[in-house]
């Protein structure tokens, strides 16, 4: 990642505390399994600038990137990598997924660091004219004793609630033996595009395309794998200040949506990172806004 952008991403976006937080008296949401975090938002400029350029890391390895033309790079991104349509009214060109994805990619990689196991735009099809499906972020920890595979969700909306509902209408699917096979098999026709070459996931690709009899989640069980599965929530930051709008969640969660039981045997951890903001429209709007003035991307 360009130093500039990772810098902008360090100042702009900033841990404030985890969930459960007794001093203020916020639990964490009821599906977490390890500590939800926290992030405040500083900048709004700062912000836009981080969505805008973190296209291009999105979009392709950092092998991909080096001594090339970023905005060369950006405009291909924008035409073949993720699914943009000039054409289309500003109302419709702010509900993209993409916009959260990017998001979520950077915060993965700097603030967690989480290295990206492959960028996302390999899996965008052009032909297919619709958002890219499966995770929305492919990374990977490499721990002595575990490999953890971050396969992540985010949503990007102005009204909480509408966010969490679209979170929980799939949740279940997303953190289960079926999906996460199902996204195995896709990264197996990327192996060659792999940002982490050697890593246990290659491995377990590999032994499986010589011998396809075998379980593909058996062999990560066997490699002692585990599926992290991070949900960012950027939301629209409620009037009565940065605490009551974290409260929020885990207090709607609780009231709406029942304790899920998830059909994995995978071990897996889940927890959510939460990052209200204030013009959470605007700043989509300035995004689209840039992408068709075709802004100078940072160097």
């Amino acid at each position: 990642m360009r130093q500039s952008l990772l810098d902008l991403i360090e100042k702009t976006i900033v841990y404030q505390y985890d969930l459960p937080n007794s001093s203020i008296g916020i639990a964490k949401t009821i599906v977490s399994v390890d500590n939800d975090q926290c992030f405040k938002s500083i900048d709004k400029n700062d912000f836009t600038e981080i969505i805008y350029n973190s296209i291009l890391e999105y979009s392709f390895n950092e092998f991909d990137i080096e001594n090339k033309d970023y905005d060369k790079l950006h405009y291909i991104a924008l035409q073949n990598r993720l699914k943009f349509n000039p054409d289309l009214d500003l109302d419709q060109k702010i509900k993209y997924g993409f916009l959260g994805e990017v998001i979520l990619f950077s915060v993965l990689y700097v603030l967690f660091k989480s290295q990206p196991l492959i960028a996302r735009g390999y899996f965008y099809n052009p032909l297919e004219n619709s958002e890219t499906k499966g995770y929305d972020s492919y990374h990977l920890i490499e721990n002595k004793n575990q490999t953890e595979l971050w396969f992540g969700e985010v949503k990007f909306h102005k009204n909480y609630k509408t966010g969490i509902k679209s979170i929980f209408k799939n949740i279940d699917k997303a953190i289960s033996d079926n999906y996460l096979q199902t996204n195995v098999f896709a990264i197996s026709n990327q192996i060659n595009n792999l940002h982490c070459k050697g890593s246990k996931i290659e491995k377990v690709i590999k032994d499986w395309e010589e011998n396809p009899y075998l379980s593909i989640i058996d062999e990560m069980k066997q490699h002692n794998m585990k599926l992290v599965y991070p949900v960012m929530l950027l939301y629209e930051e409620d009037d009565l200040g940065f605490d009551e709008s974290i409260k929020n969640i885990p207090k709607y969660i609780q009231e709406e949506f029942a304790t899920s039981t998830f059909n994995i045997s995978v071990d897996y951890s889940i927890f959510f990172i939460l990052v209200p903001m204030k013009d959470v429209k605007t700043i989509k709007e300035e995004v689209i806004k840039w992408i068709e003035l075709r802004k100078p991307l940072m160097s």
